[in-house]
């Protein structure tokens, strides 16, 4: 029986929403500060990102293999414990076993929730028209949540500074509860065995490689999503801290960036409409770039500018890579792979934890963010060059084959 794929969107995007709906995330790191140093920070950031990165593979097997839905609700708990945590974190070692649980939540859902969602579609024969439109209109409301959320962060901060991570738990419970409402699909899937599950872990991870287009699409997505995270997880709050700007203000400046990605995300029809699928890795990797530059510049411009611009990208980054990452994906080993690129991604980034800490404690964020400016130049640049060869000649050859 084929599943429910209208009722699949509605439970996908209110879940999602109230998954991302986290009020902390305009103040975090007024809070950390008041316990951390950024060295200390960044290092439970990167522990929370190895550790995310040490199940984001087996998680996607564990979802190709017992099923998306199992595995994404083992995520949600995993995030109601996060949360339940950081509401009473005042020392190194809490706001650490905080994240960790966290950050478990992202690797469970990473691969299972979209994987899920595509299969859905897939198996109603929808895909095409509503996949990357429906990752497009979630990602929307989903930023525009946080905005919210921000803003609401900000007001409750002057409250007690651990009220946001409180509240933030009300949402986590919320998507835990929207998870169970999901009808999982029927495609692919066979009887959980460890045999089975090692040669799927394997395989899943092979798949990103199975070809030179779908290697281009995983190189270039590792690469455009470390640079994006970097300034996700470690750097867009304190360069905007950097500025001098106060709780409230912080609140709110933090809100104003996911506003702009919300932009960026309503944008995505009249940009694929102007440029194919081979110049989008360009014009993102250029956005980028170009908003790591502004980092450079003194006082508040640079922080707001910096961080408005490469969240602006972000906005266009996440539905358009993942519509790619599907399209030339198997269904049989989509969670796993998805879950392997998120993986390697994740490694990098956890790994940069390592430097960026005391980057900004010895020269500050502003020139530890604008260090991607070059990174993107010599790395990214030259990935979504060789992507858009790739894409391409897979084009010219449809074409041959037509004609």
């Amino acid at each position: 029986m084929k599943t429910n794929w209208r009722k699949n969107i509605r439970v996908f995007t209110i879940d999602s929403i109230l998954q991302w709906f986290y009020p902390a995330i305009g103040v975090w790191v007024l809070i950390w500060r008041t316990y951390l140093s950024f060295t200390e920070i960044t290092l439970i950031m990167g522990v929370g990102l190895f550790v995310s990165l040490l199940l984001e593979l087996p998680s996607g097997a564990l979802a190709d293999m017992i099923g998306r839905k199992k595995t994404v609700i083992i995520g949600r708990v995993c995030g109601v414990i996060g949360f339940a945590l950081y509401g009473v974190s005042n020392n190194f070692w809490l706001f650490m076993v905080a994240n960790i649980f966290y950050h478990a939540n992202w690797a469970f859902e990473s691969g299972a929730l979209s994987a899920l969602l595509y299969d859905s579609l897939k198996e109603n024969g929808k895909e095409k028209e509503w996949y990357q439109k429906t990752e497009a209109n979630t990602f929307f409301w989903c930023t525009i949540g946080l905005a919210v959320a921000s803003v609401t962060g900000g007001y409750l901060y002057r409250f007690n500074l651990h009220l946001p991570y409180m509240v933030s738990l009300i949402p986590a419970m919320g998507a835990l509860i929207g998870a169970f409402y999901l009808e999982e699909p029927a495609i692919d899937t066979e009887k959980f065995s460890f045999r089975a599950y090692i040669r799927q872990n394997i395989e899943g991870a092979m798949h990103i490689v199975r070809n030179k287009l779908i290697g281009a699409i995983s190189l270039f997505s590792i690469l455009i999503e470390f640079i994006a995270y970097v300034g996700l997880w470690y750097l867009y709050e304190p360069r905007l801290a950097e500025g001098g700007f106060a709780a409230a203000s912080m609140g709110l400046l933090v809100a104003g960036t996911y506003l702009v990605r919300a932009l960026g995300t309503k944008l995505i029809p009249m940009v694929t409409q102007k440029l194919s699928d081979r110049h989008i890795p360009i014009f993102l990797t250029v956005l980028q770039t170009v908003g790591s530059g502004l980092s450079y510049v003194e006082g508040k411009f640079g922080a707001i500018s910096s961080v408005y611009v490469r969240k602006f990208s972000d906005g266009f980054r996440k539905p358009i890579l993942t519509r790619l990452q599907n399209d030339e994906m198997d269904s049989r080993y989509r969670a796993t792979a998805l879950s392997a690129i998120a993986l390697f991604s994740n490694l990098f980034i956890s790994i940069a934890g390592l430097f960026v800490g005391k980057m900004q404690d010895s020269v500050g964020s502003a020139k530890t963010l604008g260090l991607f400016f070059w990174i993107g130049i010599f790395t990214a640049l030259p990935a979504a060059w060789y992507l858009y060869a790739m894409i391409k000649s897979g084009s010219e050859t449809d074409l041959d084959k037509r004609k």
